[in-house]
């Protein structure tokens, strides 16, 4: 589960959002929808606590960052690690079992296994995200534009990722897409 209290977030006399109140529990998806710069992503990263909010407060489960996992399309990937050297790296840092098989299984990036960061595709490197995102099991997953850069294959791993943890985990998703819109049990706009 992921809960906002009263969540803002100011830049300079600018709110991108302010006073947003929301819970999204396991088996539900939330859309979060806007034109470009209306703060989708920033919300996102307030949420998954990469930047500090400006006022309110989120509840990120019983863990809270430890059960939270987040991909996004400004997020690093390290040039000189392999796709396999990602996954142990981020399970020693969150305390999990790295799980690099199954997951490069699941994300269908398996005979990359081996490939440097700097070698990646765009695709690939949103697939290894999405890897890395589920990779401790988490109750609360935040993608931001998951399918941007995604062809027809990832875009099929992104669906089955998707639905085959929807009923145990709370998704939040930054998107305008309407493939992607199709999970939404519930959206907010911040257009409004």
């Amino acid at each position: 589960m992921i809960k906002c209290d009263r969540l803002g977030k100011r830049y300079g006399r600018r709110w991108l959002f302010r006073n947003v109140d929301l819970e999204v529990q396991p088996g539900e998806v939330l859309i979060i929808g806007g034109r470009n710069g209306s703060g989708k992503s920033t919300m996102l990263k307030v949420m998954a606590g990469v930047l500090p909010a400006t006022e309110g407060t989120v509840f990120r489960g019983k863990d809270h960052r430890l059960d939270l996992g987040y991909a996004a399309l400004d997020q690093p990937v390290y040039p000189v690690l392999t796709v396999a050297e990602h996954l142990e790296l981020s399970a020693e840092l969150r305390g999990c079992a790295p799980r690099t098989d199954e997951l490069l299984e699941e994300v269908e990036l398996a005979y990359a296994k081996e490939a440097a960061g700097r070698h990646l595709s765009t695709g690939m490197r949103a697939r290894l995200k999405l890897a890395l995102a589920i990779q401790a099991e988490p109750a609360a997953i935040l993608l931001d534009e998951p399918g941007a850069g995604l062809d027809e294959r990832g875009r099929g791993v992104l669906h089955r990722l998707i639905e085959s943890r929807r009923e145990r985990t709370a998704f939040v998703i930054a998107t305008n897409e309407q493939l992607e819109r199709q999970y939404a049990t519930h959206e907010l706009d911040l257009d409004s």
